[in-house]
């Protein structure tokens, strides 16, 4: 008896461990943008989807290109992107970002806590290079300062100016050199590279 018991108690195990990983997702569609990332004349589409069922509720970044025939094709598919809306189970003070197709510039517009960021890429060579970054954030009293990384020249301009005028109260300039450029799946591991 105490044999069945010892099984059953090892095979209910297995079965919960089982049923734990697998994780049940349901991503939906909370932005979209059209427009022509690759230069072929074609309206291509990126989308950011929100899991509603899991807790910390991660976020997807989709980018398809559309195809001659008419059909989207998935070019990325990531969830490591961008942060969860609830990391840890607590509301993380992220918005979810924004996303814009212009002059064939894929930009990723995000507010993390109070610092307002913006990512600019380019697809190249198969994929999507970060060319420029800037990041503005206020002191919590009457200055903003925006921090802007132009990864073609190779600079980091930093300026500091008052809430409401064009007064320029502090601008540095330095050089950067980053080679081979950050690519969009590279963003995470990038960003920590600038604090």
């Amino acid at each position: 008896m105490k044999n069945i018991l010892l099984i059953f108690s090892v095979l209910a195990g297995i079965f919960t461990y089982s049923q734990q990983k697998q994780i049940q997702h349901h991503f939906v569609q909370v932005r979209e943008e059209m427009g022509d990332l690759n230069k072929d004349g074609l309206r291509d589409k990126v989308t950011v989807s929100m899991d509603t069922i899991d807790a910390e509720q991660p976020l997807k970044l989709e980018i398809f290109f559309l195809q001659p025939n008419g059909k989207f094709k998935l070019i990325i598919s990531s969830t490591e992107i961008m942060n969860p809306q609830y990391p840890n189970g607590k509301y993380g003070g992220d918005q979810v970002p924004d996303v814009f197709i212009e002059d064939g510039y894929f930009t990723l517009y995000s507010e993390i806590k109070d610092v307002k960021n913006q990512y600019k890429f380019l697809f190249n060579n198969g994929k999507f290079d970060l060319i420029n970054l800037s990041k503005v954030s206020w002191d919590g009293k009457n200055t903003t300062t925006e921090t802007e990384f132009d990864l073609i020249k190779g600079t980091r301009t930093e300026t500091a100016q008052l809430l409401g005028s064009d007064k320029i109260i502090k601008k540095s300039e330095k050089k950067i050199i980053l080679k081979p450029l950050p690519t969009i799946q590279t963003l995470r591991k990038f960003d920590h590279q600038l604090e």
